[in-house]
Parts: structure tokens; sequence; C-alpha cells
């Protein structure tokens, strides 16, 4: 929310939505609302609840920004990049780091507000980057589609228990 507050000037027409449990964790979804207030973002930043239509969602999106500090595999990240968007994510954090490839179908940063919203705005300002990136993010996780993932796992077992 910071980053896209400091940048939300030179992008009038862009908007933002947090998709997610907002009853999760009330203290958390409380402050920020504080920070809406702060930034005077209310106009562009919305808190949309959850949603049982993902990938459409996903689809009609334009960029993923993913701001995990500490993170497993991340299907979040995946499905995203399923329907071909170009990612945002921290450099510093464990799986982003390895499925975002600087550069390529997305961008790293550093942690922090500053470089999550220059990445941003380098993002937003370049539609034919955000294509390019989007088609690359597609292609580059075609390794985790179900079939490809269930032969993995189903020659691990074998191997384990078969033999």
């Amino acid at each position: 929310m910071e980053a896209f507050a400091k940048i939300k000037s030179d992008f009038p027409k862009w908007k933002v939505e947090f998709w997610g449990d907002i009853e999760y964790d009330k203290n958390y979804y409380k402050e920020c609302l504080n920070l809406l207030k702060k930034y005077n973002c209310s106009e562009v930043i919305f808190f949309c609840g959850t949603t049982n239509d993902v990938l459409v969602k996903l689809k009609s999106s334009d960029i993923f920004a993913f701001p995990s500090a500490f993170e497993g595999f991340s299907l979040a990240l995946t499905e995203a990049m399923s329907v071909g968007l170009p990612v945002i994510g921290y450099r510093s954090c464990p799986s982003v780091n390895t499925i975002i490839v600087d550069g390529y179908n997305g961008l790293l940063c550093d942690d922090g507000v500053e470089s999550m919203s220059d990445r941003l705005a380098i993002l937003m300002s370049d539609y034919k980057l955000r294509a390019e990136m989007g088609t690359n993010a597609h292609k580059s996780i075609s390794g985790f589609a179900a079939p490809i993932v269930l032969d993995q796992w189903e020659r691990l077992l074998n191997r384990f228990f078969c033999n």
C-alpha cells in the first residue's frame, strides 16, 4: 500500500486491489485502513475480501505485487504467473526469489517501500514490458503444471515404496 501511495499521483488511472479474508486479522485490517487515511488512498486502493473466482480476478489485473518477507512455495504467485501476469517480489524472500527471475518474468526488489515503489513504477509505465514479462511468467511456471508435478510425485513415491 505504501509503495503505491508514493507513486499514485504519477499514475492517476491505476488502482490497487487487495484480495483475501479481511476478518482473519482485524488488527492488521484496522492498520491498513489507517494507512488508507494517512496516504489519502481510499479512492484508489480497495480491500475486496474473498472470491471464488481467483483466476478471473487475476486475469483482469495488470501486475501482481507480492510483498511477502517469508514464503514457502507460493501458490498465489504461481497462479498469477499462470495467467500471464508480471510479478514483483522481494529479493530476500525465500522461494519467491527462485520463482521470479529478475528482468525476465518479473522484477525483484530490495526490502522496503522505496524499492517496491520503484519496481511498480517501472512496470506501470511500460505496457510492452508488462506484456513481455507476463508471457515469460506463463512460460516459466509450466514446469509446475499439475500433470508434471503429479508425475514427479508418483516417481518419487514409487522409488521409495515400490523398490
